[in-house]
């Protein structure tokens, strides 16, 4: 058999093993017969006197087209670019074999031979490297990369084109090939100065996304420190008030002989002065109420903004109440405790910078004073601080609205911010504002889950 007739054979049959595998497609029974067509069309094709080898792989283009594209439906993208590959191959061959033609003497060499050998050795080359060839066409750049083969594909086969045309072949073909290399080198210069611009655009995002990340990471770490101070200081407060608690327990005891003698001996008021001084003495009535209440609240989150806010009360001086009478263990379901406990941290650091105002306008510690207080009835959830202000005439229907500060000297209150946060939980959350003689109040209901909630 006629090597240009067996090499016309095989080519189709490589071809579509080169697709295969760069597309890293699994072949089954059913696509045997696409497969017998590709090959039977371009086998007749490429032997038809009148063709031409951009005729036969616009034939295997459209074949691949409607049976992947059109009938199942397959990735375009991918399909095009595993279609490019085989096809710049097949043009590379070709040029490469005229080439050969034109340095050689005919009789030395059979063109069918030389194309039947760059057939296999392309067939070793996509074996070795499929993989690449498939991240190529996957990764982020595969636009770029189809692109640029493309471009080659077309530049090579124009030149190509009107090589074989001329008449003059051997004194053009230095030049077209001169072009031709000067075009892929150009093509191949552009992709990779587009992955090195993409990949320093990456690299400064990414170094964006981790500084964001540290950042936040800071963050959350400082605000766990802080958290964990203040629980440290709440449990020495509790381990400090258990040893005065130990040692007043010791002592009453004594001041209760000594009552006792001294009603037998008729000297209660001695004993009753001694009594007043050492309550002076040894008790703080700031002190001991700094988180009175707070041992009554179970639930973490909202145990950690309480003593938190609290913490920041007692140090500022600010004079302030906390109650909380009955257990509260968790809250409705309806609510996310993280919304919850926005709300209360806002609204106390409200009442804190306002308080500031108060003293610094007055001059006086015991003008500002903040009262809080959590209750739980029937499953609900109730929360409520006031404190007084600086204006007594607040429309507390501007207080809501966005950019209403009270650094542009008027309440405030940021509570635009809490307004968007009740709105989520318009079926399960009540909240009023109210200022009741130099009185800011603001009060929250969560209502109970229903039965039937889980």
């Amino acid at each position: 058999m006629n090597l240009d007739y067996l090499q016309g054979i095989i080519s189709p049959i490589f071809d579509l093993w080169i697709f295969y595998k760069v597309f890293k497609y699994k072949f089954a029974r059913k696509d045997i017969i696409f497969s017998l067509i590709f090959i039977a069309l371009s086998i007749i094709f490429s032997f038809y006197k009148n063709s031409t080898d951009f005729a036969v792989s616009m034939i295997q283009v459209i074949v691949i087209i409607v049976y992947f594209i059109v009938i199942k439906k397959q990735n375009v993208k991918i399909i095009f670019g595993a279609t490019l590959v085989f096809e710049l191959l097949d043009l590379v061959l070709g040029i490469s074999t005229t080439i050969i033609e034109l340095t050689i003497p005919v009789y030395y060499l059979d063109a069918g031979l030389v194309m039947l050998i760059g057939e296999i050795l392309f067939v070793i080359l996509i074996q070795i490297n499929h993989l690449i060839i498939q991240r190529l066409l996957t990764d982020s750049n595969s636009n770029i990369f189809i692109g640029l083969l493309l471009y080659i594909y077309l530049a090579s086969s124009i030149i190509y084109f009107f090589v074989l045309k001329d008449d003059k072949l051997s004194e053009v073909l230095d030049l077209s090939l001169g072009l031709l290399v000067l075009q892929i080198t150009f093509s191949i210069f552009i992709y990779l100065a587009g992955l090195h611009i993409q990949k320093g655009l990456l690299t400064k995002q990414e170094q964006k996304n981790q500084e964001l990340e540290l950042q936040l990471l800071l963050s959350k770490q400082r605000a766990i420190e802080i958290e964990n101070k203040q629980l440290q200081e709440y449990t020495c407060y509790l381990d400090k008030n258990e040893d005065k608690l130990r040692r007043f327990k010791h002592d009453y005891q004594n001041l209760l002989d000594g009552l006792r003698i001294g009603a037998q001996e008729d000297d209660v008021q001695a004993v009753i002065n001694q009594l007043v001084e050492y309550s002076a003495s040894h008790f703080n009535q700031k002190a001991l109420r700094k988180y009175k209440g707070v041992n009554h609240i179970h639930d973490k989150n909202l145990k950690s903004i309480a003593i938190a806010k609290l913490t920041k009360l007692y140090d500022l001086k600010i004079d302030y109440s906390f109650g909380c009478d009955k257990d509260i263990y968790q809250i409705p379901r309806s609510v996310d405790v993280l919304d919850l406990i926005r709300i209360i941290g806002i609204t106390f650091d409200n009442a804190i910078e306002e308080s500031q105002k108060l003293i610094n306008k007055t001059k006086q510690k015991n003008s500002a004073r903040v009262d809080a207080m959590y209750y739980q009835e029937d499953g609900d959830f109730e929360f409520e601080i006031r404190n007084r202000i600086v204006d007594r005439n607040i429309d507390t229907n501007n207080i809501q609205k966005k950019n209403y500060s009270t650094k542009n000297g008027h309440m405030g209150l940021g509570l635009s911010n809490v307004q968007k946060i009740v709105h989520k939980y318009e079926n399960s959350m009540l909240v009023k504002y109210s200022v009741q003689n130099g009185w800011f109040v603001f009060n929250l209901i969560v209502l109970p889950d229903c039965d039937g909630e889980k």
